[in-house]
């Protein structure tokens, strides 16, 4: 120690670097930043609403299904407009039932992040007779926030029909 009171270095010895204290809290600061913006800006893009339909049912109905639209984001779905059309429906006979192309519209304001809301597909017949197949095709139009560009999915729902023509269930195709 010198007359000053500062303590003097040895020649060829180095000094520790001084840092910042404000460096950890900065970097944190940044990584958590970066976090905010994937979920908010880019999970939106990359990750579109779920649908979700009955697997198993014990009377399945080819002339309805109710439907589950999920969003799976943090940030709302907004405008989702759903259709939902019957776009083939064979009887066990083989023979496709005429004019099945109905088509049942919606609309749901507002789907919150993390939530779901529901929605109905139908037919307008009354289907009483075995089944070989039911096909139904639901679009949905939505914006996610933050983005206020349209974005439309499509999901094709098949029926699961047993040996007696009975629907036992819904899968997405």
């Amino acid at each position: 120690m010198n007359e000053s009171g500062e303590n003097q270095v040895e020649s060829g010895a180095t000094r520790p670097v001084s840092r910042s204290r404000f460096r950890g809290p900065l970097r944190l600061f940044l990584v958590l930043a970066v976090l905010a913006a994937t979920l908010i800006l880019i999970f939106p893009l990359v990750f579109g609403p779920r649908v979700d339909v009955p697997a198993e049912l014990e009377f399945g109905n080819p002339s309805s299904v109710f439907v589950q639209i999920s969003n799976q984001n943090l940030t709302p779905l907004q405008n989702v407009d759903y259709t939902c059309e019957l776009s083939k429906l064979t009887l066990a006979n083989g023979s496709e039932v005429p004019n099945e192309n109905v088509l049942v519209r919606g609309a749901i304001r507002k789907i919150d992040g993390r939530s779901a809301a529901a929605a109905r597909c139908q037919a307008a017949y009354l289907v009483t007779s075995p089944l070989q197949a039911a096909e139904y095709k639901l679009t949905l139009t939505y914006q996610a926030y933050p983005w206020k560009r349209q974005r439309t999915s499509v999901y094709p729902i098949v029926a699961k029909v047993n040996a007696k023509g009975e629907i036992i269930g819904w899968k997405l195709q």
